[in-house]
């Protein structure tokens, strides 16, 4: 056997420099406990991944050896990402819509390189039932297991000690014993400060993570093309890079999948001052043929700059990401049917709050 077939992979998924640290403590906390398994095991974060943006999806990596020895573990782990992983950890459950870290990547679906009979842990106040509403079907059974807890952002700068990593440890450590179980968790754990109460956050994510196996053709489609980019003969000489044209957006980067809220907008308030569109850095804004101005959710990053400048109190407004299954445009639906959408926008801004799902229009 190759040390690729002798090596057990983790994968991080988590919003670059909002989340880096905590995904950063993360995968330390597997890679002690492996070795306090006896086992060789090192962390990385994916080279294509820096410099992270905000709120990009970005990932680190855990490698556990079995059988082989920590040399042939390190060389194998220099490449920028493993093949094929045996469990994914996402840490925000907005991130299951699609990964898209660089445009020669496109998005790509949250379990791309998800192997036969993995396992997939989401930190998420939702059920099971709804978080496969974003997740793309496999060909194989999988497990999918839910944390019950709100997203941490513990980034580049801050960390938010809520023992989101405990309970990331204790839903792993019962979901794949193979990885770290529990007793060498446990003893890892106990060295760090404020023991005892972090040993408690592990033994209860440990009893109350919720799972089931995922079976074959469950979930949604998601067609993944990634973008074919130029070869050496098809370049122009020496540094001309063409631009995009002016009015055009680059069609191979979208990064819709960067936001963890997205605006809404009244149509029926707003009063055409073009300040969205001016103030957007990512050019979402689309006007209309009325002088309305509609959002291409695929390329917003929810930055939330078209709520600030917008002067009319509560025309945009931001709302939960996760609680929409698409990026359907607003002005489409706002044209559709005025009433019903009034009525929807109603129950979506509501709901921001209290983080539940909300059935869009023609879904």
């Amino acid at each position: 056997m190759g040390v690729k077939d002798e090596v057990k992979y983790v994968e991080i998924v988590y919003r670059g420099i909002f989340q880096k640290r905590l995904a950063k403590y993360i995968a330390e906390g597997i890679v002690y406990t492996a070795r306090e398994m006896g086992r060789p095991a090192l962390s990385f974060g994916r080279y294509g991944d820096s410099p992270e943006r905000n709120g990009v999806p970005a990932k680190y990596y855990v490698g556990i050896g079995n059988g082989v020895n920590e040399e042939d573990l390190i060389g194998y782990s220099t490449r920028v990402e493993p093949d094929l992983v045996d469990t994914i950890i996402v840490l925000d459950d907005t991130l299951l819509k699609g990964v898209e870290s660089w445009a020669w990547q496109g998005v790509q679906p949250i379990n791309l390189k998800l192997k036969s009979n993995g396992t997939m842990l989401v930190t998420s106040t939702r059920r099971i039932n709804e978080l496969l509403k974003m997740i793309p079907k496999k060909d194989f059974n999988w497990t999918l297991g839910v944390i019950n807890t709100e997203p941490s952002f513990s980034g580049l700068w801050a960390f938010k000690d809520d023992l989101t990593m405990e309970k990331v440890w204790g839903g792993l450590a019962k979901l794949r014993p193979d990885i770290i179980d529990l007793d060498h968790l446990i003893k890892y754990v106990s060295k760090k400060q404020d023991a005892n109460k972090r040993i408690s956050a592990v033994k209860e994510a440990y009893s109350s993570v919720d799972y089931r196996t995922v079976m074959k053709g469950e979930g949604i489609d998601f067609v993944y093309n990634p973008p074919r980019l130029l070869t050496w003969h098809e370049m122009l000489e020496g540094t001309v890079i063409p631009a995009v044209p002016r009015g055009k957006r680059n069609e191979l980067f979208k990064r819709g999948t960067t936001k963890f809220e997205r605006p809404t907008v009244d149509f029926d308030t707003c009063i055409k001052c073009k300040l969205c569109w001016i103030y957007c850095p990512d050019e979402c804004f689309d006007e209309t043929p009325d002088g309305y101005y509609d959002i291409a959710y695929d390329y917003c990053v929810g930055c939330g700059i078209c709520a600030d400048v917008c002067p009319v109190k509560d025309c945009i407004v931001m709302v939960d990401e996760s609680m929409f299954t698409d990026y359907r445009r607003p002005y489409e639906m706002w044209k559709e049917n005025k009433a019903k959408y009034k009525e929807w926008l109603k129950n979506v801004r509501q709901a921001r709050k209290e983080r539940v799902y909300v059935p869009g229009l023609g879904r």
